[in-house]
C-alpha cells in the first residue's frame, strides 16, 4: 500500500527545475542587493548606523552579502574559490533560527 501523493515524471520535473530557479533567483537578488549596500549614495554605513545598525552588524551584513556574490560569481563560472570557505559564515546569523 502506498501512502501520500502519488507523484509522476512531470512532478519531479516541475519540483527540479522550480528549485534551481529560485536558488538562482535568490543569488541574482542577493547579488543586487550587495550592488546597492556597495552605493555609497545609496546605504553608506551613517543611512544603516541611523536605521539601528552597529558597526559589528554593519560588517556582518556586507560580509554576508559578499560571500553571496562571490557563490553567485562561482556558480556563473565567473570566480574561483581557491581555498575551502563557508559562505553562509556570516549570512546564518542574518536568518538566525531560520537557518538550517
Amino acid at each position: 500500500m502506498s501512502v501520500g501523493y502519488p507523484y509522476t515524471k512531470l512532478d519531479l520535473d516541475n519540483a527540479m527545475g522550480r528549485m534551481i530557479v529560485q536558488i538562482r533567483d535568490a543569488l541574482t537578488e542577493a547579488t543586487q542587493f550587495k550592488a546597492q549596500l556597495d552605493d555609497s549614495t545609496l546605504l553608506p554605513d551613517a543611512t544603516l548606523t541611523a536605521l539601528g545598525y552597529t558597526g559589528p552588524e554593519i560588517t556582518q551584513i556586507r560580509a554576508s552579502f559578499s560571500a553571496m556574490k562571490v557563490l553567485f560569481d562561482i556558480s556563473k563560472a565567473a570566480a574561483t574559490q581557491p581555498a575551502v570557505n563557508d559562505f553562509w559564515f556570516d549570512a546564518k546569523h542574518l536568518a538566525n533560527l531560520n537557518f538550517h
